[in-house]
C-alpha cells in the first residue's frame, strides 16, 4: 500500500506491503532449512509510476523450515540510494540482512506487478500486487 499514492510525478511517500516467499532453496547449501517465509515491509521514497530513489525502510521475516514450523526470523535494512527507473517497485526488495538468519547478507529482488504503467500514470496506484524473486546473498 503506498500513502498518497504513487502518480506520474514523483512524490514522498510511505509504502508497506506483505511478502509470502515460496519454493526457497539454498544453492549453496547453507540454509537448507529455510523452506519458507512471511515477511512484512515498511519504507519509505521518492516515488512515481516510472522511477523511485531516496528509499529507506524496514522488513522482517519469518522462516519456516520444511514442517511448516518457524526456525527464526531474518530483519532487513531496506535502502536504495540510486534512481531507480526501470522497475521502481524493486526498490523495496533491495538492501541487507541486518540481523537474525542470513546475517549480513546483501538482498536484491524483482517484482512482476499485476498493475500496467499507464493506469498507474492515468489514475494512481495505492496498492501492488504481484509476484516476484528475492535472492540473499
Amino acid at each position: 500500500m503506498f500513502e498518497p499514492e504513487v502518480g506520474l510525478t514523483p512524490r514522498h511517500v510511505q509504502a508497506r506491503g506483505h511478502l509470502e516467499l515460496t519454493g526457497c532453496t539454498s544453492p549453496d547449501g547453507t540454509a537448507t532449512y529455510l523452506r519458507s517465509g512471511w515477511g512484512s515491509v515498511r519504507a519509505t521514497a521518492q516515488a512515481s509510476c516510472t522511477s523511485a530513489r531516496q528509499v529507506r525502510g524496514s522488513a522482517v521475516i519469518t522462516w519456516f523450515g520444511v514442517n511448516g514450523r518457524p526456525v527464526g526470523t531474518s530483519r532487513l535494512r531496506v535502502r536504495a540510494d540510486r534512481l531507480v527507473a526501470q522497475r521502481p517497485a524493486d526498490t523495496l526488495l533491495t538492501g541487507t540482512v541486518a540481523a537474525g538468519r542470513l546475517a549480513k547478507e546483501r538482498v536484491s529482488g524483482g517484482i512482476s506487478p499485476a498493475t500496467a504503467l499507464l493506469g498507474c500514470a492515468t489514475r494512481g496506484m495505492a496498492t501492488l500486487p504481484g509476484s516476484g524473486r528475492i535472492v540473499f546473498g
